[in-house]
């Protein structure tokens, strides 16, 4: 038998095994794509929020949670990539202003051979904290600062 000849179906043999694989990492990128977008979203818009509510330092604690909130939630609606169970959760302290916002990315579990009892999401969370500068705490940093200056 000449071994050098009867090589045909070898190509289909290897092709069977790397394709799946291929399209497995492919799809594995997408998705991480995907993951690194929404994180990014979510850490932009609890960031932006934070601030709006550290420049709201004069008003009361749940005027600025409901505010917050709504501008988080306004800057996330239709954005998000195939990203569910989105919650936002803001927390107003005295000095700070605090907003968490926290999400699921569900895996499709035929690709990702996750239908066999794994886990098939990705959570997602961001939170960002912006400090509180109330009217009279920049007036005392600024005479602070012009006492300083006068000193030295």
């Amino acid at each position: 038998m000449d071994w050098k000849n009867n090589n045909k179906g070898v190509m289909t043999i290897e092709a069977c095994f790397l394709l799946p694989m291929l399209i497995m990492l492919c799809l594995f990128v997408i998705w991480l794509g995907f993951f690194l977008y929404n994180k990014t979203l979510f850490m932009e818009c609890a960031g932006i929020a934070a601030i709006l509510g550290s420049q709201m330092a004069e008003a009361d604690n749940e005027t600025i949670g409901t505010t917050v909130n709504n501008r988080a939630r306004e800057l996330l609606s239709g954005k998000t990539v195939l990203a569910e169970g989105i919650e936002v959760r803001v927390t107003v302290d005295y000095d700070a202003v605090t907003v968490g916002i926290t999400g699921l990315l569900r895996i499709p579990g035929v690709v990702f051979l996750t239908d066999m009892g794994l886990n098939n999401t990705w959570q997602l969370q961001a939170s960002q904290t912006a400090g509180r500068h109330r009217s009279c705490s920049i007036l005392r940093g600024i005479e602070h600062f012009r006492k300083e200056q006068a000193s030295g």
